[in-house]
């Protein structure tokens, strides 16, 4: 009767939910900005009983609303995501993300389930800019949890994410002003520090693994074509499927930048921006939890076309709770996601029908979690096998 349960009580909350995501969807805030989104969405879940915290240490917009039923049992958690895109807005369906965790975690605390649990919705804040569960990480919201999960929307279904780690750079290049014309030779071009950067990234990409990607753009260049520029930036990002193979790349990305310094006879100064995120490890057990939830609600998978990997910060939630981010299509078509059309896709009848659906599959999934201490047992002993205890992922 669970799938019972949940389709009722979903359906009860049908339009509620929609005329959430819609307000969220109308009312696109950035990154660490979502002061509206957060509100509506604590302002619901404490409407519906939840124990809300409003703010997670320095963060704002970042909130934890909790229920518990009895003493004990796994706890788990929904993360919600709700920030937007400049410009093109919820063009990566975070109005749908954040509201399916939501619907997912309300239908699990109004389940009529004997055993005892703990259900938790994050709200992560600002996962476009910083990733913001890594910041909630390191405030201690992932504690206790058994079992963390979100949904993504996309334009092919993936239940075994994977994703890619990565390393964001700032790579500034100190030189020497000099008047391009008279005296070219009292200056040092911090500009030319860039280019040969540039030039041996692109040497580098010949000698990589397949899945590495490195992408840069040049921040800052010059001011006036007769002035040798005495600072210029690049700022580049290295991702890699690897945690351990990106650091070994990022590396060899540093030796580069010193060596195109020595070329430019420019000085270089190398800082981190932002944190790193860690490849996606997903539980397999819960993996095949969820597609056995996906198919007893009768899902229709619409996709055709294979979906790319990008990075996601709940690759470093994956190593510190053993997690699930399955993607479900919205279309036929390849519609790739921060894009304007994308964004309209995201606000359509199908996508909040899809936004309803993931609510329900992932209730249903922790609902069989909490059914069995053998799953209980299952899911901890694949994470201990597959996460060493320092929140790294084991080899193979």
């Amino acid at each position: 009767m669970s799938k019972e349960q949940i389709d009722a009580i979903l359906e009860r909350e049908k339009e509620g939910l929609a005329a959430l995501s819609t307000y969220i969807q109308q009312n696109p805030e950035l990154g660490g900005e979502e002061y509206k989104s957060s509100k509506v969405l604590c302002d619901y879940l404490e409407e519906k009983g939840f124990t809300v915290q409003r703010g997670v240490g320095p963060f704002e917009t970042a909130f934890i609303a909790n229920k518990k039923k009895g003493e004990g049992g796994p706890h788990i958690a929904f993360c919600a995501e709700y920030d937007a895109l400049p410009d093109v807005g919820h063009a990566c369906g975070h109005h749908l993300i954040g509201v399916a965790s939501v619907a997912a975690g309300l239908a699990l605390a109004q389940m009529e389930i004997d055993e005892a649990f703990e259900v938790s919705v994050i709200g992560t804040h600002d996962e476009e800019g910083v990733g913001g569960k890594i910041d909630l990480i390191n405030e201690g919201a992932f504690e206790g949890v058994d079992v963390a999960m979100m949904f993504h929307p996309g334009y092919s279904t993936i239940i075994d994410v994977k994703s890619l780690a990565f390393h964001s750079y700032d790579f500034i290049f100190h030189g020497k002003n000099a008047h391009a014309a008279s005296e070219p030779w009292e200056g040092k071009n911090a500009l030319d520090g860039v280019i040969q950067l540039f030039n041996g990234v692109s040497a580098l990409r010949q000698h990589i693994k397949p899945d590495v990607r490195i992408h840069g753009i040049i921040k800052e260049g010059g001011k006036a074509t007769n002035i040798i520029p005495h600072r210029a930036v690049a700022e580049f990002c290295v991702r890699s499927i690897d945690n351990d193979y990106l650091e070994e790349v990022c590396a060899q990305v540093m030796d580069i930048a010193k060596g195109a310094a020595l070329m430019s006879g420019t000085e270089v100064e190398i800082n981190e921006i932002g944190h790193p995120y860690a490849a996606m490890v997903s539980n397999q057990t819960l993996v095949g939890l969820y597609q056995e939830s996906l198919d007893e609600f009768d899902y229709v998978d619409l996709s055709k076309h294979h979906e790319g990997m990008g990075s996601i910060d709940m690759g470093n939630v994956s190593l510190k709770v053993p997690s699930i981010h399955p993607v479900l299509s919205l279309t036929d078509q390849l519609v790739p996601g921060h894009t304007k059309e994308f964004a309209d896709m995201c606000n359509t009848p199908l996508a909040y029908d899809t936004m309803l659906l993931a609510g329900k599959t992932m209730a249903h999934t922790c609902w069989k979690v909490i059914q069995s201490k053998e799953l209980q047992q299952k899911i901890k002993e694949e994470f201990r096998k597959s996460v060493m205890g320092d929140g790294t992922r084991i080899p193979n």
